[in-house]
């Protein structure tokens, strides 16, 4: 078993939350543009993806916080929760949050913007930390 305070390679790393959290909010944005929205209503409480992706990415970050073996899909975790929240983050801000502003205009460029400016947060870690390879 890896140790769990051995860090794994930046670039490693890198793809490991940005593929999964780029992947997420492709395949959020495709389906609700195509197949539309769909609610889930667990005990008749709405349930939003923000709140699926908060679910995920608090442990994760706890996870790799005090250090876990299993670091990759922890990381690959993160990446998806950090990709379902991101998504939403606007719609519940800046919009009336209707069925109809799930796939507005507004949506649509708001979660683009945020995973963009995300994506190059984590491509600068990356940089700043590619040479501890």
């Amino acid at each position: 078993m890896p140790d769990p305070r051995t860090p794994l390679p930046a670039k490693q790393t890198l793809l490991l939350i940005l593929l999964p959290m780029l992947a997420t909010v492709f395949s959020l944005r495709l389906y609700l543009h195509l197949v539309h929205v769909r609610h889930i209503y667990p005990g008749g409480y709405l349930v939003h993806h923000l709140f699926v992706g908060v679910l995920i990415q608090v442990p994760a970050a706890f996870l790799l916080a005090f250090g876990t073996s299993h670091r990759v899909l922890a990381r690959m975790a993160l990446g998806v929760g950090t990709g379902l929240i991101l998504d939403e983050v606007v719609y519940l801000v800046a919009t009336q949050a209707s069925d109809a502003d799930y796939v507005s205009r507004t949506s649509l460029v708001g979660a683009l913007v945020l995973v963009s400016l995300v994506a190059i947060f984590l491509l600068v870690l990356y940089a700043l930390h590619r040479d501890e390879d």
